[in-house]
């Protein structure tokens, strides 16, 4: 309990140090912001488009696919505002021998290097997903308990630390090629399989999606409660599999700092 309040202690410091910093850049701030409001309202348009055509997709009907949508917005802001910026500068860290001044600290180091810094502007665009949730919910006539929305909230955390496992991954993965930036292109391109239904693919793609590379999980598991899309297994499943992921991360990182060669070496 002592740990975990000094953890708590630390987050916080480090959150408000870089609230504090970027305030000092009001109008970046307010850009960033800006833009990602906008893609937001390209992803609705696309929406529009696409079920002027046709009725439903895969089973997901217009007002499933704006939830699943919403549900993508949340977490990727989320995991972007915790853990994204971190994980891109750990490479960097790495290669350059600048993480000697992480692992002598007391603390540690995979908590330090994941949660250094906060993008704030994120946080903020996440609420855009809430809201496209609950309009969604409210085209559909779906109304939400307290333990659907428990539910949810532990699915959208568990979909975080997957996402994060992933891009993590592929940062450590620094400490044997040396540079790893054409391995993070990869993460963006795997993010799109999240954004639409699982069940338009085809059987052994699903497959791999739901295990292997689990993007399908980040997103669908966490809407498919709100619109009774979800079976229990699978939400026992997905849990499982964050839990999995997020050790292996723990495990990925130990073996790297074996490999690590520090800027005094």
């Amino acid at each position: 309990m002592k740990n975990l309040k000094r953890y708590l202690k630390l987050t916080w410091l480090m959150m408000k140090n870089c609230l504090i910093r970027e305030m000092q850049f009001k109008v970046n701030f307010l850009v960033r912001l800006l833009t990602e409001c906008l893609w937001v309202f390209m992803q609705l348009v696309y929406i529009q488009v696409m079920y002027g055509q046709t009725p439903e997709i895969g089973g997901w009907n217009k007002w499933d696919m704006v939830i699943l949508l919403g549900t993508n917005n949340v977490i990727t802001q989320l995991f972007e505002a915790f853990f994204y910026d971190n994980c891109m500068r750990l490479t960097d860290q790495i290669r350059q021998g600048d993480l000697d001044f992480t692992l002598i600290k007391p603390i540690n180091s995979q908590f330090l290097v994941s949660l250094r810094y906060t993008d704030y502007s994120s946080i903020l665009t996440s609420l855009v997903g809430f809201a496209m949730i609950g309009f969604g919910l409210h085209q559909l006539g779906i109304g939400v308990g307290g333990p659907e929305a428990l539910l949810f909230l532990a699915l959208v955390v568990n979909s975080i630390l997957i996402y994060y496992a992933m891009l993590f991954t592929l940062s450590v993965w620094t400490f044997w090629i040396g540079r790893s930036s054409n391995l993070l292109e990869l993460y963006w391109q795997l993010g799109q399989f999240s954004r639409y239904p699982g069940d338009i693919y085809p059987w052994l793609l699903r497959r791999a999606l739901m295990t292997v590379i689990p993007m399908l999980i980040v997103s669908n598991f966490p809407a498919g409660v709100l619109i009774n899309k979800l079976e229990g297994g699978g939400i026992f499943y997905g849990f499982a599999l964050g839990a999995f992921f997020f050790a292996f991360t723990v495990w990925i990182w130990q073996s790297g700092l074996k490999k690590y060669r520090s800027a005094s070496s």
